[in-house]
């Protein structure tokens, strides 16, 4: 059996929905689903099968979808500063907030009430389960679909999303808290299920997190490189990047893509990364010896694998038994990522380079050109590449940590 794991966030569960969409691509089928809060209500949109219905409500997410608030309150809110003008109008609004006690989520709850198919979540055959806190039984709760009461499914699920910003909402006279406050990522939900297989997908957010050390246990966690913002950000363009995020990284975990941050069918073996470094030229070695305050002292090529390299990997944050190639490839992606090459793109190794060189030269279109090997690529431009990452480092200083002068 294999399981789902999906974890709360807010509006960071976009990223979940991009998931989703990869899992249905690359024919990927569940036996059971848990989820906390957003991946609760994901979970559940997933068990009725509505994808239709998910797509829609990621794709046309706003502010006033989910909340009753002042749209202008609410963009005061994400920006980072407050204006002087607008500090009356913000004090008078928080004072309705404190006697309202809490946000309005009136159409969250219209939402999640109109859009969960009860009958069709009790009669899958796959397990479906969510987390929730009763704060009137001071008592958390990890439940199951048929432990749920007849015709309050939506209601559970919503119980699930309750922070304690939210204007509260009982059931049955009882008040609930978000699930996140207990287990935000319900793996042992799945095991306790008979499940030894788990997929999770992470939403990085702020929240306790249940350790599941089962030594028969297998977990593949999906998880995002890239900062998916704010809980609250309601944006429609933070949403679409969420969701591109969530189906790239899905696909670079099942289909063994490489890159950190890009995408990539072929990567650089640990040979190609040693011929990148051994042929660098020597008033290349000069530059960035004197960018990283390296001894000069050392012979130019004990220099290059001695300082400049453990350098490097210190400066790109890699782990310390990171390949040859693998250190290339990072600065490949330091350099794209400062050219603004386009993120949500599955390349080739000669592409990803090409269009790296393309942002500064556009390259003449001949049967040479085309059938290049990455090999060759390299070796031709592996100066330049170097180079480049030193002018980057010399604008992104705050960034690299860098100290000239100093190792």
């Amino acid at each position: 059996m294999l399981g789902l794991a999906l974890e709360g966030g807010g509006a960071k569960g976009a990223y979940q929905f991009g998931a989703w969409k990869a899992f249905r691509e690359l024919g990927m089928e569940f036996d059971g689903i848990t989820g906390t809060s957003i991946g609760a209500l994901n979970g559940a949109l997933m068990i009725q099968n509505d994808y239709e219905k998910a797509y829609e409500i990621w794709h046309e997410i706003a502010p006033e979808k989910i909340l009753n608030v002042d749209s202008k309150l609410y963009n005061m809110i994400m920006e980072t500063g407050i204006k002087p003008d607008q500090i009356q109008f913000i004090l008078e609004q928080a004072q309705r907030f404190v006697k309202d006690a809490g946000l309005d989520i009136g159409p969250l709850v219209k939402m999640i009430r109109e859009g969960t198919k009860e009958d069709l979540i009790r009669k899958s055959k796959k397990d479906f389960g969510f987390v929730t806190v009763s704060l009137t039984d001071l008592k958390p709760l990890e439940l199951f679909k048929e432990e749920v009461p007849e015709g309050k499914m939506a209601d559970y699920l919503l119980a699930s999303s309750y922070l304690p910003i939210f204007k509260p909402e009982k059931i049955d006279g009882k008040t609930f808290l978000d699930g996140g406050f207990y287990n935000n990522l319900p793996i042992n939900m799945l095991y306790q299920k008979g499940y030894r297989k788990v997929v999770a997908v992470r939403l990085m957010s702020k929240g306790r997190i249940k350790k599941v050390n089962f030594k028969d246990l297998e977990v593949t966690y999906i998880q995002p490189k890239h900062d998916l913002g704010n809980i609250l950000d309601l944006s429609k363009e933070k949403a679409l990047f969420n969701i591109n995020l969530g189906y790239y990284d899905t696909l670079k975990v099942f289909q063994n893509l490489y890159g950190e941050n890009y995408y990539l069918i072929d990567g650089i073996n640990d040979r190609e990364g040693i011929d990148f470094f051994q042929g660098l030229k020597p008033e290349t070695i000069e530059k960035i010896s004197n960018l990283l305050g390296l001894h000069g002292t050392l012979p130019k090529k004990r220099l290059v694998f001695e300082e400049l390299v453990p350098k490097l990997i210190q400066l790109l944050g890699c782990r310390q038994e990171v390949s040859y190639g693998e250190i290339v490839l990072k600065l490949l992606e330091e350099i794209a990522a400062y050219e603004n090459v386009e993120l949500f793109k599955i390349y080739s190794l000669q592409e990803f380079i090409r269009e790296i060189n393309n942002r500064e030269v556009t390259m003449k279109k001949s049967t040479d050109s085309l059938f290049l090997s990455s090999a060759l690529l390299l070796r031709f431009n592996k100066d330049k590449i170097l180079e480049k990452m030193i002018k980057i480092m010399l604008t992104s200083e705050k960034k690299f940590h860098i100290n000239n002068g100093s190792k």
